[in-house]
């Protein structure tokens, strides 16, 4: 079917310039005896300028419906029939010499057989020859012995021309089937090709020599924050970091040293987005280059998950032997606290071995924790009911009155998710949001609020404190174990709270805000 689609579209083109071709022929077969002045020398001047007046109004008319494309069989038999006759008439009432017409003839009908493409386009070849014994016979008024001879060779000639150009035709045919084909087959094989490429898990940006853009895959197109039409823009407008690594690559332009490759630097397109590593690849002898991004967060990911897994080998084996003396110690700084015989010199100095064995025991557990995680049991339900909730039960277990301040959730918003983790997570959110307003305004003041993203269509919920906010140094930073800003914080909180996110098909990230304070963002997923 496609095959046919492809040669009557071809087929049309052909009709079109064939049909534009016979009307600028019927114009000069009209105009020129009269250019030349040579009516006197024509056979019968009427017939031949009512014939030529005609032939170019039918001539228009064929032109007009190759437009049209209807019915692409009969305008391609019928067309070259009429050609024939017309020719045929305007060789009679024409000139004494009738080679040109003839020649005319011959090529209308090689031209119909290549329309057609069939051997019933030998019919064109039959009909010019009945023409030329149709001229002969009533311009002479029949044919003489001396004229039988010349009029053999002239439908020789023709038939002959016509079964080879038949022939030619149908091979032609089956050529262009093949290369149709194998056309279609390459096209296939390009869009396999794209699709693969789109749905890499590794992204790829091709871009000239210039650094604009040929091709970007989803993967990468989602990587540097979703840029708006990339295609044909400057690297450096869609992601600058990506732009300036490579311009610091001047040996990927030299085409003397074959294929380069070279590996940049990690790097992050969006507040949000994940960290990339790129590698650069020279192309068509350095006319391109392929840059791939690599997802460098889940490198980074599996490197400290086989870092705790081994520290949480390694707590499970002395947690045991350090519970024991560490709770003896703990219950003796106690005891001992409790003797009235202690100066305050010493209590003071006995609260602080109790406050670091406590310590000492959550950083044990927290660790115990991270390295005994469970696979999260998630659950459909409504954000804005879950928040509510939350906040009232978070705002019994506290000592003071908090200032949280829900901005208006959309009702519609529906998550999966573990509740008893998001639970988790947004206690430790709202402990170091309310901690650190504190430390700033000298009240617990917090803000929550949830909505879609535009642009990806996620629903994300955002917990926004009004402290000291962090700095570009910790922003990369405070999501690793161990990492804290804080004298009397293990380091483990937020870590924690990521990998629980992760473990949900959400994303935790800390975004800039324009007042201050610190914002904390859950991207929820919202695929399902």
């Amino acid at each position: 079917m496609r095959n046919n689609n492809k040669k009557i579209e071809f087929g049309w083109q052909f009709l079109r310039y064939y049909g534009a071709t016979r009307v600028i022929l019927c114009l000069l077969l009209l105009l020129l005896p009269y250019f030349f002045q040579a009516q006197d020398r024509l056979y019968n001047v009427d017939i031949y300028t009512t014939t030529a007046i005609s032939y170019l109004i039918v001539a228009n008319l064929l032109m007009f419906m190759a437009f049209v494309e209807h019915q692409f069989r009969i305008q391609a038999m019928f067309p070259p029939l009429l050609d024939i006759l017309f020719i045929a008439i305007l060789a009679y009432a024409g000139y004494q010499s009738t080679s040109v017409y003839i020649l005319l003839m011959a090529l209308v009908a090689i031209v119909g057989i290549f329309l057609v493409r069939h051997r019933i386009g030998i019919i064109y070849g039959i009909f010019a020859c009945a023409a030329i014994v149709f001229i002969r016979n009533y311009r002479l008024d029949g044919i003489s012995i001396s004229d039988f001879s010349d009029v053999s060779l002239q439908i020789a000639g023709i038939l002959a021309v016509t079964v080879l150009a038949n022939i030619l035709a149908r091979r032609l045919t089956d050529y262009e089937a093949k290369t149709i084909e194998q056309s279609y087959s390459i096209e296939k094989l390009n869009e396999l090709n794209k699709q693969i490429i789109d749905k890499m898990n590794r992204g790829v940006v091709v871009v000239d020599n210039e650094f604009k853009v040929q091709h970007i895959n989803q993967t990468a197109w989602y990587g540097l924050g979703l840029p708006e039409d990339p295609i044909g823009k400057p690297l450096k407008t869609i992601a600058d970091e990506l732009d300036y690594q490579l311009q610091t690559f001047n040996t990927l332009h030299d085409t003397s040293q074959g294929e380069v490759k070279k590996e940049g630097l990690p790097f992050r397109a969006t507040n949000t987005g994940p960290q990339l590593l790129p590698n650069y690849i020279s192309l068509a002898e350095g006319e391109k280059i392929l840059i791939t991004l690599d997802n460098y967060s889940e490198v980074l990911k599996r490197v400290q998950q086989l870092k705790l897994a081994s520290l949480g080998q390694l707590t499970a084996n002395i947690a045991h032997e350090v519970k024991n003396p560490l709770s003896a110690v703990s219950q003796a700084s106690q005891l001992l606290s409790e003797s009235s015989s202690l100066s305050k010199d010493e209590k003071e100095l006995t609260a602080i071995i109790y406050r670091q064995s406590k310590r000492i025991n959550e950083i044990i557990e927290n660790v115990q924790k991270v390295s005994k995680s469970k696979p999260p049991n998630r659950e459909q339900f409504e954000l804005k009911e879950f928040i509510e909730s939350f906040t009232e039960e978070y705002r019994q277990g506290l000592t003071f009155e908090p200032q949280l301040t829900i901005e208006d959730i959309n009702s519609s918003l529906s998550i999966q998710f573990d509740k008893c983790q998001l639970k988790q997570i947004l206690s430790n959110l709202f402990d170091n949001g309310l901690k650190y307003s504190f430390l700033k305004t000298k009240e617990y003041r917090l803000h929550v609020t949830a909505g879609q993203d535009p642009v990806s269509g996620d629903l994300f919920l955002d917990v926004i404190d009004e402290g000291p906010g962090i700095s570009l140094e910790d922003k990369d930073k405070i999501f690793e174990p161990f990492y804290t800003t804080a004298h009397d914080g293990t380091g483990l909180g937020l870590y924690i709270s990521k990998e629980l996110c992760e473990a949900n098909q959400a994303r935790l990230d800390c975004i800039p805000v324009a007042f201050g304070g610190a914002c904390f963002r859950i991207s929820f997923d919202n695929s399902h």
